[in-house]
């Protein structure tokens, strides 16, 4: 039987915080071009505690407003043309705040949690706002408070990927956890949250990047009009269940495995999983977006995301996953110059998507989604999922729930696939991988 959103949530308040300060002076931050590659997607974060007992109050006080100082740029508004930049779009830095929203729900954070593909509902505990038609009173970010029965708590962000990455909007977050328990430092740069990555081939200028879609221009109202309603599913992949994948996926050379490939691993049986119910139409190319080391100032987010692409020849439904693990980590050509330089270069005429132009794998791995604390407790459960998919779908790939010693918690995998493949997906992994 089909749940009704509104019964799930109501009390619905909506309000706007600003900054303690003058922060942002009323400059202008001119946005990149990956950054404009980025604009209809937003990242929307959620995670739920059992056990927290705050009030609105206490939520909006001195450190959030300490916080915003930090964080001024989340705080600015999108100008689609300025004196400083001429038509180019940029950041108002003019401290208008974030969006507040109070919400109740009659269910216990344990009841919601135990429903079927409840983060298919995440709309209703992250507030789903768009940037424009009037940008200029358009929030970047938005922050949900949903009180449960019996004293569970979610905070749901809803973070403009014209913003910065998966990174950017986890360490927003977290750094609020430090402003809330009085002793804040500076933002990790990605070289210290991340170990190395391979260093991807980039691509000649000349070349077109095959991890953009080209759309037409969408004006001051920035969503993405796409007509293919993408459904949300998610599973978890225990640390013992990993191993075992990995044993299957390597096979004879089992000598070879590194336990480090979880993502290369999970991408593998995904990618040739899809290939087999979409009958290898359209997965031949697939995007890769991978984090990759930059030093960050604090309180400055950034799109640091290395946006690379693998193309095959082959069917990819029948391949050895091995093979495409080794494609994977070898193969990735890092399209992210040719991205910037083509938006840059045609942001007047075109639009672009990038989640879902092709299948796109997201790693999320060393996301510190366990990182935001509500007096000293961590999420129950944390996640992220992502906006503005294109018909190709993208499969997110974070940290698991954490164990009780805090130990490591696994994998969770998010699919973001059009809504007629989720059930399929869901058969061909549990009878060829035995993954629910």
């Amino acid at each position: 039987m089909a749940i009704s959103k509104e019964k799930l949530v109501f009390d619905i308040r909506l309000a706007t915080v600003v900054p303690g300060k003058i922060s942002g002076e009323n400059k202008t931050y001119e946005l990149k071009g990956i950054d404009l590659a980025m604009k209809m997607h937003h990242l929307k974060g959620l995670y739920f505690f059992t056990n927290a007992k705050i009030g609105i109050e206490e939520i909006k006080s001195e450190p959030m407003y300490d916080w915003l100082v930090s964080y001024f740029m989340a705080c600015g508004r999108v100008r689609a043309s300025s004196d400083e930049t001429g038509n180019r779009a940029s950041i108002k830095l003019n401290d208008a705040g974030i969006r507040m929203v109070e919400a109740r729900s009659n269910k216990t954070v344990e009841g919601w949690l135990a429903m079927e593909d409840f983060l298919s509902l995440q709309d209703c505990l992250v507030y789903n706002h768009d940037i424009g038609p009037e940008l200029a009173f358009s929030p970047l970010v938005c922050l949900q408070v949903t009180w449960f029965k019996c004293g569970g708590i979610s905070m749901g962000l809803s973070w403009a990927h014209i913003l910065g990455d998966a990174f950017s909007a986890s360490e927003f977050m977290n750094m609020w956890s430090q402003y809330m328990q009085g002793h804040h430092k500076q933002p990790k740069t990605l070289a210290q949250q991340n170990p190395s990555k391979p260093i991807y081939p980039p691509l000649n200028p000349s070349q077109e990047p095959v991890s953009l879609k080209r759309i037409d221009p969408v004006g001051n109202h920035w969503v993405n009009p796409t007509k293919c309603k993408i459904g949300t599913h998610s599973f978890h992949v225990t640390p013992k269940q990993l191993a075992q994948l990995h044993l299957r996926v390597y096979g004879s050379n089992k000598n070879e495995i590194d336990t480090s490939k979880g993502f290369e691993v999970i991408t593998s049986i995904l990618w040739r999983s899809i290939a087999k119910i979409r009958e290898d139409l359209d997965t031949k190319v697939v995007t890769i977006c991978r984090p990759k080391r930059i030093k960050r100032k604090q309180g400055v987010p950034y799109n640091g995301q290395v946006i690379g692409t693998v193309e095959v020849g082959f069917s990819v439904s029948s391949v050895d996953p091995l093979k495409l693990v080794q494609l994977i980590v070898e193969n990735v050509l890092d399209e992210s110059n040719i991205v910037e330089e083509l938006v840059n270069k045609e942001m007047s005429t075109s639009d672009y998507v990038v989640y879902g132009a092709n299948l796109t794998f997201v790693d999320m791995e060393e996301v510190d989604v366990y990182g935001f604390e509500i007096q000293g407790n961590r999420p129950t459960f944390a996640s992220y999922t992502i906006d503005g998919i294109e018909d190709k779908g993208a499969i997110l790939v974070l940290p698991g729930p954490k164990d009780g010693d805090n130990t490591n918690g696994g994998k969770l995998i998010v699919l973001l696939l059009p809504e007629n493949e989720i059930v399929s997906l869901k058969n061909e992994l549990k009878e060829e991988w035995y993954i629910t």
